[in-house]
């Protein structure tokens, strides 16, 4: 599998990271707390990286923390990070601090299938939520953009159309309205085999 970690937006969802991991480090005792926080990248953010098809003006990610810590604050602290897409000029991307990781719905074990983009002697671990993993989580919504979203990873060739319905289907059992989230399965299954 090959990421799309060089682009301008991939550089600048790297230092939105670093910057936030430097906050961290004045809360945390340096070698004593290695992946002492970790982040989960979902939302557009993570669209991009697995398949730069579209990009995002914020980083939609899920925050663990080993100790307690007002994480929502600290990343209200972090400066937002300018750059220059080739297509679009000048661009701003922020941390939400918004985002809400029980809004969508999510299979259990996805934690099992991230990937790790940072790790190591850094308070601050980032991974990335695996495409089907990201898929499955804009089924909830399932707007136009959503559905463009899960085909452009179907057809990166991330998961076959038996995968996806398997783990989506497993996970419409953790759904507030699970015969709705099966509909949009269904109909998303259409547009991937159409596309």
């Amino acid at each position: 599998m090959s990421l799309y970690t060089d682009t301008p937006l991939a550089s600048a969802i790297f230092e939105l990271f670093k910057k936030f991991n430097e906050k961290l480090v004045i809360h945390f005792s340096e070698n004593q707390s290695y992946g002492a926080v970790t982040a989960f990248i979902f939302g557009g953010c993570a669209i991009h990286l697995l398949t730069n098809v579209r990009g995002s003006d914020d980083v939609d990610i899920e925050i663990r923390s080993a100790e307690k810590l007002d994480t929502h604050s600290l990343i209200l602290e972090v400066d937002d990070v300018y750059y220059t897409d080739p297509l679009e000029g000048d661009k701003v991307l922020s941390l939400d601090d918004t985002f809400n990781v029980g809004l969508p719905t999510l299979h259990p074990d996805y934690k099992e299938r991230v990937i790790a983009l940072s790790t190591g002697k850094t308070v601050l671990h980032v991974y990335l939520v695996s495409a089907i993993d990201i898929a499955i989580s804009k089924l909830e919504r399932c707007q136009a953009d959503d559905v463009t979203d899960i085909v452009a990873l179907y057809k990166k060739g991330y998961f076959t159309l038996d995968e996806f319905e398997k783990l989506a289907v497993e996970a419409a059992g953790y759904s507030i309205n699970p015969e709705k989230l099966r509909l949009n399965i269904s109909h998303v299954i259409i547009e991937c085999e159409n596309s």
